[in-house]
């Protein structure tokens, strides 16, 4: 007799290695999301980290499909189907990425070439795979016995909430290249921990550790940067070499030097003299900042030929030194520009701690003594916003200099992007920190038309009119070649300030385009237009029939808000239509891509979440159309998939005010849903519940929801000079409970339809995982057009319908 024991059957799981491999597959394929989020934001721009989440979920749903039609195959077999899922994971973790950048993409062709679209559709198609090989993995372990699926859960969301802060905790010390690496050995991992002792399965271990080794060392990742990026332009120049190279969560730094390297954004035309030596420092390869080689103070007075240098000669009449505050101090030309006029006291916020510690310490011989190590100047790495709110000193001008680059702002590719600090909630606690007579400078790339420019004198009219009365004598505009800058007091503009911006303007050759008592011809005597479209359009935006105008302007120049974040999509929808019959097709040169590539990857999403999740489903369609409640059953689950990720998306945008970063948002955001989100589903193990528990579920979600359209702003705004730590807590806890009453929903009534309508549980998992998809990459979208609050309202409607649909779903009360 032999006494060994036997070995396990490839269609068992073995119970704890299946649950150390779940956590571990879950940590990967939550990690490979934000990774591929910090690639794209490399490669392109950071607004496609929504595609990389309708990605996802693309890849999963089609995993259930797959699952579905394959059921009684992968049943038999399911220890050797989940270990060779997962060592397909493991090898396209590492593969997918590098062949990405095959695919010939430039976004920046998109309105004119047809093919582009055909690329972007390429590229969320090969980047779904390893998602499609993680879902499928989870889901076989999922078709495990029932008495298991608890602790299967359990697992699944551990590693999930794992995988979200892991992947940011690694970023600080790993590339994104390395870290596609290290999420591959994590999968190779889980195989190995699951894998049945066969041959041909170690073999297969084998040669996939093989394979990650050699690619990870013979063909290391490199990101297919846009060549409409700044640093691809500056390398091409002859002699131009990068000197330094760091990467974290909020970007990669790389700093370039040659004698043909020049960057002096928005200088006057008239300015002759020398502009100092510098080196350049991007992020991500754009968002160009000079670090300029200074020995003395005299050496910045370049930087007071740009329009950046008015708010100092209109407080320089003052007794005191004056006081600055610098919002994105960057390579330091700002806080450069702040001593230049005497300024004893400049509080310089640079979120980016690598950045500053480039300035203090490899760049510092270079230019970064002079500015962040000057006696007079505080270097804070805090956001904006955060110490607006928590500081109560005050100062004489608060510089907020443009944070995009040029040529991105140009061709509209921040279009698609929430920004917190051009909105009128933002304006608003920056005049209520200027000193009395104080300036806030606010400096736009010039457009043509004028779209951004006109767009930030509106919000900053909006935040003056929030704090009483009318901001004609608040406000002025000037412009030169390339840059437009708002000036805006929360006092009235003094006599004394206006003659001396008068002056400023005219010893530099800059337009006057509003100040308080400027006639209309003294505007656009320099840098010439056919007629004066900023002195018009500013006096129209000051006046009593600012709204009729707002309206009627191609642009959308209305004020952001909070509500409303996407001060840099100008372009309505409808717009279009007009631009067409103005310019015929080269009205294409105004479209914003940003934009135009959310829409594009919204239309593509729905026509691959049809392809890959719903018609596989046809064959089985006869089962449905014999069903009974199929319309109950199928609205339900599409109202619950759509629902839950227009409050998930919303949620992460509200996120990126409150934790000052979209990775960081992105990662508390998934964490705090997937885990609470399960824990709710776990909640339902075993406890068979009728139509009214699921009602009163949907309306505990609506009235969570509701409460937080109403309050969810105020509630934040408490902590938001709070540590990150702190504010990451806070914002968990606040997910929390609206989570877990939404991840009791979808398992309550799947299981009510697979106790009365079995036929019908695919097509539930297929309409789903579809609306998810489709919710997904709209609701930004619906955001721009209509404001977050709008769609967290239609959130509320989902649910709301959903409860209506669920009392059709079983008989069951």
């Amino acid at each position: 007799m032999n006494h060994r024991a036997a070995l396990p059957s490839e269609s068992e799981l073995p119970l704890r290695r299946t649950r150390v491999a779940l956590l571990l597959v879950s940590a990967a394929a939550i990690g490979l999301q934000l990774s591929l989020m910090r690639a794209l934001s490399l490669q392109l721009w950071s607004h496609l980290a929504y595609m990389v989440i309708g990605v996802a979920l693309l890849g999963f749903g089609a995993s259930g499909t797959a699952l579905t039609l394959l059921r009684r195959l992968v049943v038999a077999n399911k220890r050797a189907w989940f270990a060779a899922l997962l060592l397909l994971l493991a090898g396209s973790v590492l593969l997918i990425p590098r062949a990405a950048g095959w695919i010939p993409l430039n976004v920046q062709f998109l309105a004119w070439d047809r093919s582009q679209a055909a690329g972007l559709l390429a590229l969320e198609l090969m980047l779904l795979v390893p998602f499609l090989f993680a879902g499928g993995a989870i889901g076989v372990a999922l078709l495990d016995h029932s008495t298991r699926l608890g602790g299967h859960y359990a697992a699944n969301l551990i590693g999930s909430g794992a995988g979200a802060f892991g992947a940011v905790l690694a970023m600080h010390v790993l590339t994104t290249g390395a870290l596609f690496t290290a999420l591959a050995i994590v999968a190779l991992v889980a195989a190995a921990v699951v894998l049945p002792l066969r041959r041909r399965f170690v073999g297969g271990l084998v040669a996939v550790a093989v394979l990650i080794g050699a690619v990870a060392y013979g063909w290391p990742w490199r990101p297919a940067m846009s060549e409409y990026k700044a640093l691809p332009g500056y390398l091409d120049m002859p002699g131009t070499e990068i000197l330094h190279q760091v990467e974290g969560p909020l970007g990669r730094i790389d700093v370039v030097a040659g004698p043909a390297v020049r960057h002096a954004p928005g200088l006057g035309l008239g300015f002759a003299g020398e502009v100092p030596p510098h080196v350049v420092v991007l992020n991500d390869g754009d968002a160009a900042s000079a670090v300029y080689q200074v020995h003395n103070l005299a050496d910045w007075r370049f930087m007071d030929a740009t329009t950046r240098a008015a708010p100092y000669h209109m407080v320089s009449g003052r007794p005191e030194a004056p006081s600055a505050l610098i919002i994105g101090a960057g390579g330091g030309a700002d806080i450069g520009l702040a001593l230049h006029h005497g300024a004893d006291v400049v509080v310089a916020l640079e979120m980016n701690r690598q950045l500053v510690d480039l300035l203090t310490g490899p760049l510092r011989a270079r230019g970064g003594e002079a500015v962040y190590l000057d006696p007079a100047v505080t270097v804070l790495p805090h956001d904006a916003r955060g110490y607006l709110i928590r500081s109560v000193r005050t100062f004489d001008v608060i510089q907020l200099p443009p944070v995009d680059a040029f040529g991105a702002s140009g061709a509209g590719l921040h279009a698609a992007q929430e920004s917190y600090l051009y909105t009128v909630e933002a304006f608003g606690e920056m005049l209520d920190r200027l000193s009395r007579g104080g300036v806030l400078c606010i400096t736009r790339w010039a457009r043509t038309p004028p779209r951004d420019e006109l767009r930030a004198l509106a919000t900053a009219a909006a935040a003056l009119r929030r704090r009483g009365g009318e901001p004609a004598d608040h406000l002025a505009l000037i412009r030169n070649w390339a840059t437009a800058t708002i000036l805006a007091s929360a006092q009235p503009l003094a006599a004394a300030q206006i003659e001396a911006l008068r002056a400023f303007c005219d010893e530099r050759g800059f337009d006057l385009c509003y100040l308080p008592g400027l006639a209309r011809d003294e505007a656009n005597r320099y840098h010439v237009l056919d007629t004066p479209l900023y002195y018009d359009a500013a006096q129209a935006l000051l006046g009593p029939g600012r709204d009729a105008f707002t309206a009627g302007y191609l642009f959308d120049i209305a004020p952001a808000t909070d509500d409303r974040p996407y001060f840099f999509r100008s372009l309505p929808w409808t717009a279009l239509f007009a631009l067409r019959e103005e310019f015929g097709a080269h009205g294409r040169a105004f479209v914003e891509l940003g934009a135009l590539m959310s829409a594009a990857a919204l239309a593509q999403d729905i026509l691959v979440g049809l392809v890959l999740i719903v018609l596989p489903l046809v064959p089985l369609g006869g089962a449905l159309r014999g069903a009974r409640r199929r319309l109950p059953t199928l609205a339900y689950f599409l109202l619950l998939g759509a629902g839950f990720m227009l409050l998930e998306i919303c949620f992460l945008q509200k996120l990126i005010l409150y934790l000052a970063h979209p990775l960081y948002a992105a990662a508390a955001t998934i964490a705090a849903f997937l885990v609470c989100g399960g824990l709710g589903s776990l909640s339902t193990a075993g406890l068979p519940l009728g139509r009214r528990a699921i009602v009163a579920t949907s309306l505990v979600v609506v009235a969570l929801t509701a409460v937080a359209v109403v309050g969810l702003d105020r509630w934040l705004a408490l902590s938001l000079g709070a540590p990150l730590g702190a504010r990451l807590a806070i914002a968990g806890l606040t997910i929390a409970p609206l989570a877990f009453a939404m991840g009791r929903l979808f398992p309550a009534g799947l299981a009510a339809v697979g106790r009365d309508q079995p036929a019908l549980v695919p097509w539930a998992w297929a309409v789903n995982g579809f609306a998810s998809v489709a919710a997904t990459v709209a609701c930004p979208l619906l955001a721009a057009d209509f404001g977050f609050r709008t769609v967290l309202l239609l959130a509320v409607a989902c649910y709301l319908l959903a409860g209506v649909s669920a009392w059709r779903l079983t008989d069951a009360e």
